[in-house]
């Protein structure tokens, strides 16, 4: 005995209705189910965008800081010689350049050794070092000093009492401890000017707080603080410079205030070899399908569409969302009465601002059904009608929210005396995501931005 399936049993009773009543001269009719129903994708693709926070300041101020902080006395003390003595004093302005991802400092001095009960003149001459500065995980400068000689030429001896010296060698000796000295000064003031974490941590706190940036369309600048990273210090031209990143997520919110999140502990700092600057802001429209409905429905419904010398009209239009796909359910009258399904996948091209659906087809079920009784409908022109007049140019809200992220970005006040700033260079598309009612269409604009502390 043949045993059908349970679940094809109705399939099989609607084509043998089918075919008798094909048999017969009695007009076809048929109800198609609809399309099994598919789980939906529930979140839209995010794409990172990246405040970036710079910091800078001129090797002219870093001279000027150093010079009103490090003291005229600079080393007192024992040399490399035995009995002998230096006393070394800071003789005018320490000069700074920044070149190379280095700063270079010129320190004038001047230096009495003493033996005994003997002293020389004081000496003048400059000595030169090197800083590179780096940034530890732990938020701190680090100034690393390297002495790199003298700018002056010195006598080749000089007489201390009974003894006779060599200047230079002394100085090489003495070197060394001066060396120290401005080392932690050096670092020390670079972290004065430098407040890294305390402005990192402000920009930071206030970025999970939701900024109107259009009262018009009541558009929200909504920012998710990922992560921050740093990019290491750059010392050309005479500029000292610190470009911090922080990752997040940057989303155009149209509609009620988004509710402020709770910010999360600052991260560890992440130091990289260089990050990406763009400014990324995500906008997405929603299309409802009742509102499709209300465009098409004029070209479609009551229209006749012949096939093989047979005609049927259009009488009723559902539109769906199912899965990756949307659902276009008809209902025909004339040479076959009924209810069929046709499926297909939804597009936006951003190069023309149009909506549109590609590969409609009939779905598995009403094709099966069809082929029993009218297969003709299968090679008529209804379903590539139906995919012409799904199009709809989305250039008006195109525009609409290019000017509101124009807006977001342009110049928002985050907190007080902290300004984000930037411009837009592009619009991209994102992602399309299906849902039951509607389906959203996310753009994202591009751009540069960056944190101006005022």
């Amino acid at each position: 005995m043949r045993i059908f399936r349970k679940a094809a049993l109705p399939l099989v009773l609607a084509a043998v209705v089918i075919t008798l009543s094909a048999c017969s001269g009695v007009k076809p009719s048929l109800t198609a189910g609809p399309p099994r129903d598919e789980a939906f994708r529930t979140t839209l693709k995010k794409e990172i965008s990246t405040i970036n926070v710079p910091i800078e300041t001129s090797s002219d101020e870093i001279a000027k800081t150093l010079n009103q902080s490090i003291r005229k006395d600079l080393y007192k003390g024992a040399t490399g010689t035995r009995g002998l003595t230096a006393d070394i004093l800071r003789n005018g302005p320490i000069v700074v350049s920044a070149a190379d991802n280095f700063l270079y400092f010129t320190v004038p001095i001047t230096m009495k050794l003493g033996y005994s009960m003997f002293e020389t003149q004081a000496i003048p001459f400059k000595l030169k070092f090197k800083a590179s500065a780096k940034i530890t995980p732990d938020w701190k400068v680090n100034a690393e000093i390297y002495y790199m000689g003298l700018s002056d030429l010195l006598a080749e001896e000089i007489g201390v009492g009974p003894i006779s010296l060599k200047p230079r060698s002394i100085v090489e000796g003495i070197a060394q401890p001066v060396q120290k000295v401005l080392s932690d000064l050096i670092s020390w003031r670079l972290n004065e000017m430098f407040p890294l974490k305390n402005q990192v941590a402000k920009v930071w706190n206030t970025a999970y707080k939701p900024v109107l940036v259009d009262r018009t369309y009541s558009a929200w600048l909504k920012l998710t603080p990922l992560e921050i990273m740093l990019f290491p210090l750059s010392a050309q031209n005479n500029k000292v410079r610190l470009s911090v990143g922080i990752n997040s997520y940057a989303d155009l919110v149209v509609g009620p205030a988004p509710e402020p999140q709770t910010p999360a502990p600052l991260p560890n700092l992440k130091l990289v070899s260089n990050f990406d600057r763009s400014f990324r802001i995500a906008l997405h429209t929603d299309l409802f399908y009742k509102d499709i409905l209300k465009i098409v429905s004029p070209m479609l419904l009551n229209k006749e569409f012949t096939s093989d010398g047979r005609t049927i009209v259009i009488k009723s239009l559902d539109l769906y969302g199912n899965g990756e796909r949307f659902v276009v359910k008809v209902e025909t009258k004339g040479a076959l009465d009924g209810i069929i399904y046709l499926t297909g996948r939804p597009r936006f091209d951003l190069k023309t601002n149009m909506f549109s659906v590609e590969d409609v087809d009939f779905d598995l079920q009403t094709q099966d059904l069809l082929l029993q009784s009218a297969d003709w409908i299968l090679h008529g022109t209804i379903k590539s009608k139906i995919q012409e007049k799904l199009s709809i140019d989305l250039t008006e809200r195109v525009e609409q929210t290019r000017e509101m992220a124009r807006k977001a970005i342009e110049q928002v006040q985050l907190a007080d005396h902290v300004l984000l700033k930037g411009s837009i260079k592009s619009l991209n598309f994102s992602d399309l995501l299906v849902k039951k009612e509607s389906i959203s269409i996310q753009v994202y604009t591009e751009g540069e931005s960056a944190i101006l502390f005022k």
